[in-house]
């Protein structure tokens, strides 16, 4: 194969449904964490309605994600695929499913919280570091949808998400974590306190397996260069 041509094991017929299903599950992962990020940005702007409307699409997204996982797995047990090809699928679909589960579940959290207690430069981290998450799982979708015609753009746009979720992490480390302790000393707010960082820890969470995503993308990539 020449490099940075179309994956060996995307020219069967069957190899290329599932993968176009792939595409359709991770398509729906974006679409949970863009909910979560509606949600964030109308609790950082004190808008209960739009917090409740981030989590239903939210919460909407990742059942159909679910669903798509389970339809793959489906697909998987009932046909003749060459077992790496198998493993490779699984994991990524699996790895993915993750970051759709954390993303619902900050916005599920989202609804206890009340966004009054928190102060502005706490609310203005959030939602800075949604936002990168929002970009990070995107990034992650085009390095998946790069593999089925340019390998060494979806290695690229892999090594790109590890760098998005650098920023996430030392957002979080840097600047969430010790604004929300100066909050905690004055508010003593103990019940927010461990929602709000559950919250967070969701967020990089799910920015973790947008990074373990991108590995297998580049894992499978280079290994069809």
């Amino acid at each position: 194969m020449s490099a940075g041509g179309p994956l060996l094991w995307m020219g069967q017929a069957r190899e290329r449904k599932i993968l176009d299903i792939c595409g359709n599950h991770m398509k729906k992962v974006v679409e949970t964490v863009v909910g979560m990020d509606k949600a964030v940005q109308g609790f950082c702007k004190l808008r209960s309605k739009e917090v409740e409307e981030g989590f239903q699409k939210a919460f909407k997204s990742e059942r159909e994600a679910d669903e798509i996982k389970r339809n793959t797995l489906d697909e998987l047990s009932s046909g003749i695929i060459h077992p790496i090809n198998r493993e490779e699928i699984i994991r990524l679909t699996m790895t993915a499913d993750e970051i759709a589960a954390n993303a619902k579940a900050a916005a599920k959290k989202l609804r206890y919280v009340d966004p009054k207690k928190l102060h502005q430069k706490l609310r203005d981290s959030l939602k800075t570091i949604s936002t990168e998450l929002v970009k990070t799982s995107n990034r992650t979708y085009e390095a998946f949808a790069a593999l089925s015609k340019d390998s060494k753009t979806a290695v690229v746009l892999s090594q790109d998400v590890e760098r998005l979720e650098e920023k996430i992490d030392d957002l979080r480390t840097d600047v969430l974590i010790p604004e929300m302790l100066i909050w905690w000393r004055k508010s003593k707010d103990v019940g927010n306190s461990i929602l709000f960082k559950e919250i967070i820890d969701n967020i990089e969470n799910a920015a973790d397996f947008c990074e373990d995503v991108s590995d297998i993308i580049r894992s499978i990539a280079i290994g069809h260069i």
